[in-house]
């Protein structure tokens, strides 16, 4: 009797043990945490950032620790009220937490504990941008497509081979800011184009040209725009304009939850009747896919 006792005893106390030890696996805990000085740049910069499972392409800001060479990126500082072409130095906190009761269990939090200086000026050596070649690889690069009605159809299809309005090895991206979307082009760390500021106005397909029935969008289209590419002050560039449908490839499966598509379009009949008078052009369209990131 007193060993099934002292077995039931040790059984409770096992039991509460392990109850006691699971909670507070469960539980959130800090498992680091440090404080340094940070000298943050006048400008941020296109960066990726890993958030609940992937990758998100943000503004982030360019940071450099003391004695540090090159500059690194950080999504965000907590607290921290940035004021564009100022270099500061501050000092912060960094805080990483475990809790596997959340989607994502590990994660870092930055927070801003002391404004050490703020000075006014362009900091130096700052890269393009933080966007590594391993998120853009083989993506985002735009589909080019064209359709003509003309006579002499071999002129103008070879001429719009060898003159696409877009460069067709730079990727697109874009992206927000709390400016408004912002645009990017990058074919390698040292060959950008942009970041600007995209000024979108929406239209009715009724206001589109007829022509562009000519050659469709592939995918689903819910929404219809007219892009501006802007310089990140909101000046225009010399970048055209683009009649813009929003849509989804005919595999997505997010139908009728956000478009994941973008279909740039562009009459160019008026352009090619100017530049080849005798080719009996009627009708000349050129489009461009590209996927959002």
């Amino acid at each position: 009797m007193k060993t099934k006792n002292l077995l039931g005893v040790l059984l409770l106390f096992t039991f509460t043990f392990i109850s006691c030890d699971k909670e507070d696996e469960e539980g959130r805990k800090i498992t680091d945490y440090k404080e340094y000085v940070l000298t943050v740049a006048s400008e941020m910069k296109p960066g990726v950032i890993w958030s609940e499972g992937r990758d998100y392409l943000k503004e982030v800001y360019p940071v450099k620790k003391e004695n540090a060479e090159g500059w690194d990126a950080l999504g965000g500082i907590g607290g921290f009220e940035f004021e564009n072409g100022y270099e500061y130095r501050i000092k912060i906190s960094e805080t990483s937490y475990l809790d596997y009761s959340m989607g994502q269990p590990a994660w870092t939090e930055h927070e801003l504990l002391e404004v050490i200086s703020k000075e006014k000026k362009a900091s130096e050596g700052l890269p393009k941008h933080f966007i590594p070649e391993a998120f853009y690889k083989d993506k985002f690069l735009p589909k080019y497509r064209y359709a003509v009605e003309v006579d002499n159809k071999e002129v103008i299809e070879e001429d719009l081979k060898n003159n696409s309005i877009l460069p067709l090895d730079y990727h697109y991206f874009y992206y927000g800011n709390s400016e408004g979307p912002k645009w990017l082009a990058i074919k390698d760390d040292t060959n950008v184009l942009g970041p600007g500021l995209i000024k979108r106005t929406n239209k009715a397909q009724e206001e589109f040209p007829e022509v562009y029935q000519i050659l469709p969008p592939e995918g689903q289209v819910n929404g219809f725009m007219e892009w501006s590419f802007l310089d990140e002050e909101g000046n225009e560039t010399g970048y055209p304009s683009f009649d813009v449908f929003l849509g989804y490839s005919a595999k997505s499966r997010e139908a009728g939850v956000t478009s994941n598509l973008f279909y740039l379009y562009k009459d160019l009949t008026a352009h090619y009747k100017s530049k080849y008078p005798d080719a009996g052009v009627k009708a000349v369209v050129v489009s461009y896919a590209i996927e959002k990131n």
